[in-house]
C-alpha cells in the first residue's frame, strides 16, 4: 500500500498540537515542515510466505556489504545518540551489542514516553540542533516524519522484513494478543475475537486500554477499520466497547499487571512478549491463540539532522540483521522478520496459517490524535 503525504502543513502543525508547545518559533518550524514532509510508503505483508533461502542470503549479503561501507565513515563519526521509549535495560543491551560489535563507537541515549520524544525532537529539529542519531520507538518516528524531522531511509533488508516502510527501518514488531488470568476465567469462556471482547457478558471483566490515546488499543482499532473496510461494524464496536464502561488505563504494562494480580479477568490488549515472559515465570496468564494478533511496526528512524548520520545508518541495518535481531529477541522484543523463528514469532506463537492484523493506516501512523479526533472520538466521547 503506497502512502503519500498530502497537506503537509496541515499535518505538520497537528503534529505540533499532539504534544502541546514546541517552541515560540512553531510557526518557522511548520513552515520548514511543510516544506521538507516526505512522501511515505508504506508495505505490509504480515501473512505473506516465508523469504526464500535465497532471499535472506541476500538480505545478508547486502548488509554485509553497506556495513564493511558503513563502519569506516561511523568510527570517524565515534558517536551514537538514541531516543527511545523501550526499556533502559533494553536499550542498554542492544546498543552495548551493537558497540561491541563495531568499536570505536560510543553510545549514549535517553529513554521518554512518545509525547516527550515528539515534544523533544520537535523542540531540536526547529532550533536547527543537531543532537540525535536515532529515534527508536514506535508512534514518535511516524508523527516526526509528518513534520520533516526524519531523514528517509530504506533498508537494503527489505524482503525479509513482515512491514516494510522505505523511510523508516523496522527493526521490531509490536504485537498485541488477547490476554487473561487463567485463574480468572477459562479459555473456553473467552471471547472468539476481538469483536466478541465487546459482548455485554464480560462487563466488569476487562482491563481496558484507553481508546483515546495514541496506544495499542487506538493501533488495533486502526488495524480492524482497515481490514473489515465497514464503517458500520467498525462504529457498533466502538460503542459496545463503550458500553462495557469499562475502566480505561494510559499505562499497557500497569494495565498488564492488574490482570496478572486478578483484579481484571482479560487484558484488552496486551503485548505478547509480556504474555509469554509471564507465562514463563509461571504467572497464571495466557493468551487467546485463535484470536489474529495485531502488528505493529517499531522502527529506528533517522534524524534529519543527525550528527552521526552514517552511525546511525549502520546501526538501524544491523538492528534489522540476523546477529542484531538475536539481541531484540533476547530481551523479549519480537522481531521484524519473516525468517526469524523465536518464542514471540507469529509463526511461533499462533497457530499455522495465522493472518495478523497489520496497522498500516497512513493518517494513523503519521498523526493518530487527528485519527482518533475522525473516527473515534465522536462515538467514544459522543
Amino acid at each position: 500500500m503506497i502512502i503519500k503525504t498530502s497537506m503537509a502543513l496541515f499535518v505538520a502543525l497537528l503534529a505540533v498540537l499532539l504534544v502541546g508547545k514546541a517552541g515560540h518559533g512553531a510557526d518557522d518550524m511548520m513552515k520548514k515542515a511543510a516544506k521538507n514532509a516526505e512522501k511515505a510508503v508504506q508495505k505490509s505483508a504480515p501473512a505473506a510466505a516465508k523469504p526464500a533461502p535465497n532471499e535472506t542470503a541476500a538480505a545478508e549479503a547486502a548488509f554485509q556489504k553497506l556495513a564493511k561501507e558503513l563502519y569506516p565513515k561511523a568510527q570517524k563519526e565515534g558517536n551514537l545518540i538514541v531516543y527511545s521509549v523501550w526499556d533502559v535495560e533494553h536499550i542498554r543491551a542492544i546498543t552495548e551489542a551493537f558497540t561491541k560489535r563495531y568499536p570505536g563507537i560510543k553510545a549514549t541515549y535517553w529513554q521518554g514516553r512518545n509525547p516527550e520524544i515528539v515534544t523533544r525532537v520537535l523542540t531540536e529539529f526547529q532550533g536547527g540542533q543537531a543532537s540525535v542519531d536515532i529515534v527508536l520507538s514506535d508512534n514518535a518516528p511516524a508523527v516526526l516524519r509528518a513534520a520533516g524531522a526524519m531523514a528517509s531511509y530504506d533498508t537494503v533488508q527489505k524482503n525479509v522484513l513482515v512491514l516494510h516502510d522505505p523511510t523508516l527501518p523496522t527493526v521490531s514488531l509490536q504485537v498485541q494478543a488477547l490476554a487473561f488470568n487463567t485463574k480468572k476465567i477459562k479459555l473456553a469462556e473467552m471471547p472468539k475475537s476481538w469483536e466478541d471482547v465487546a459482548n455485554p457478558k464480560y462487563k466488569g471483566l476487562i482491563a481496558l486500554d484507553d481508546p483515546m490515546r495514541a496506544g495499542p488499543l487506538s493501533s488495533m482499532l486502526a488495524g480492524l477499520k482497515d481490514q473489515w473496510k465497514d464503517d458500520g461494524r467498525f462504529k457498533n464496536f466502538i460503542r459496545n466497547l463503550k458500553a462495557l464502561n469499562a475502566p480505561v488505563h494510559k499505562s499497557t504494562s500497569a494495565m498488564f499487571r492488574l490482570v496478572i494480580s486478578g483484579e481484571y479477568a482479560i487484558c484488552m490488549p496486551a503485548l505478547l512478549h509480556d504474555v509469554i515472559n509471564e507465562k514463563e515465570k509461571g504467572t497464571p496468564v495466557d493468551y487467546v491463540r485463535g484470536v489474529a494478533p495485531i502488528v505493529f511496526p517499531r522502527v529506528a528512524g533517522i534524524y534529519a539532522k543527525a550528527p552521526n548520520p552514517n552511525t546511525a545508518k549502520l546501526f538501524a541495518e544491523w538492528a534489522i540483521s540476523q546477529e542484531g535481531q538475536k539481541v531484540i529477541d533476547s530481551v523479549g522484543r519480537e522481531s521484524s522478520r519473516k525468517d526469524f523463528k523465536s518464542k514471540t514469532s507469529i509463526e511461533s506463537a499462533f497457530p499455522k496459517g495465522t493472518k495478523a492484523v497489520p496497522v498500516t493506516d497512513k493518517l494513523f501512523l503519521e498523526d493518530p490524535k487527528k485519527w482518533l479526533d475522525t473516527y473515534v472520538k465522536p462515538i467514544w466521547e459522543g
